[in-house]
């Protein structure tokens, strides 16, 4: 299906989908600073999901954020940008890759806008406000950028497994070229 898929479409796509995630992430964020901040965490569903603020200054499961300030803000702004320029070149530039791939960038781009909206603006954080569990097991806090990014990586793997070639049934005639077969006893 990704070669019937114009470029057009895919841009289309690509827009869609930066619209809709950073729109959304960016819309929940401020709902959550009104709503839940200094609030106690509501719950529904049996606290299966849980709605509370945080502010996260690592990256996920706030993974760094006791390193030096100009540390963080180099990993998590610059080196971030800098991915993100990456990923959004490939969807620009190499826009034939594999529907599925092309899909999962687009997300991974838009879950790390989202994100980096957050860390340019608010001196460093992420707003997180999202948690889910059952019982004792339970999600760290997380926003709408972070399940984008989360879908998109899970996307890739899945088109990584997609796109692989599988292996050759017959591997020992590869092995030993036809013209090069040794002569048994009975010859």
């Amino acid at each position: 299906m990704s070669a019937t898929v114009s470029k057009a479409t895919r841009y289309t796509l690509l827009l869609i989908c930066l619209i809709f995630c950073v729109g959304c992430d960016q819309f929940t964020k401020q709902i959550a600073v009104e709503k839940l901040k200094f609030e106690p965490p509501i719950t529904y569903f049996n606290n299966a999901l849980r709605m509370e603020y945080a502010e996260n200054t690592g990256a996920f499961l706030s993974v760094g954020s006791r390193l030096s300030k100009p540390v963080r803000f180099f990993l998590l702004v610059v080196a971030n940008a800098a991915f993100l320029l990456i990923v959004a070149s490939m969807l620009l530039f190499r826009w034939q890759m594999p529907l599925v791939q092309f899909i999962a960038l687009s997300l991974l781009l838009a879950g790390g806008i989202g994100n980096l909206i957050d860390r340019v603006f608010l001196n460093g954080i992420v707003i997180d406000f999202l948690n889910i569990g059952i019982g004792p097991l339970r999600t760290g806090i997380f926003n709408v950028a972070d399940m984008a990014i989360t879908g998109g990586a899970i996307l890739m793997l899945f088109s990584w497994f997609l796109t692989k070639e599988p292996k050759s049934q017959n591997s020992e005639s590869e092995a030993t070229p036809p013209d090069q077969v040794t002569p048994t006893a009975a010859e």
